[in-house]
């Protein structure tokens, strides 16, 4: 298996977790995806706003089209029909993204300042998008987590279940 069928395979599987995730909250009252769980990274509501907006600014980093945001913790969208809306036209963005990518562009530097240190740092594109990619997988963890708690009942998440993989 290649590096680009990977990345395009991850990308794909993303953008399917997400609508699944987002299925479950669109039954959800506004109050319970806005519920601050203790001992956890926040609201479900808030992950995926975390999510969309660390999305975008690393989306931006690798376009060349930097993101301007007022802060790492910024709310962008406090509707969940917009942050649900958004979600899925830049997870339709990511995947246009990738599949236009080709060998070449992988090891395209990107230059950038940290969030939460102030020092630039020097990544190759794919280091860039499998930094993405995994960090998704870490938040919608924590998401499948709120919902558990939240007595959702879950289909699974794998990449078996996604459509066109097992068939």
């Amino acid at each position: 298996m290649d590096v680009l069928y990977s990345l395009r395979l991850q990308a794909r599987y993303s953008r399917w977790a997400h609508a699944q995730l987002l299925e479950h909250c669109d039954g959800l009252q506004d109050e319970v995806r806005k519920t601050e769980w203790f001992g956890t990274q926040g609201s479900i509501h808030g992950i995926f706003n975390q999510m969309l907006l660390q999305d975008r600014i690393w989306l931006g980093r690798m376009l060349d089209k930097p993101y301007v945001y007022r802060s790492p913790d910024q709310v962008l969208y406090t509707e969940y029909g917009l942050l649900r809306a958004e979600r899925m036209r830049t997870d339709s963005e990511i995947m246009n993204f990738v599949q236009s990518l080709a060998y070449p562009n992988l090891d395209k530097k990107i230059t950038f300042t940290l969030d939460h240190e102030p020092r630039e740092c020097t990544l190759v594109l794919g280091e860039c998008l499998l930094n993405l990619l995994h960090r998704q997988s870490t938040q919608r963890g924590q998401i499948t987590a709120l919902l558990e708690q939240s007595d959702v009942d879950l289909a699974p998440l794998d990449m078996l279940a996604m459509p066109g993989i097992a068939d």
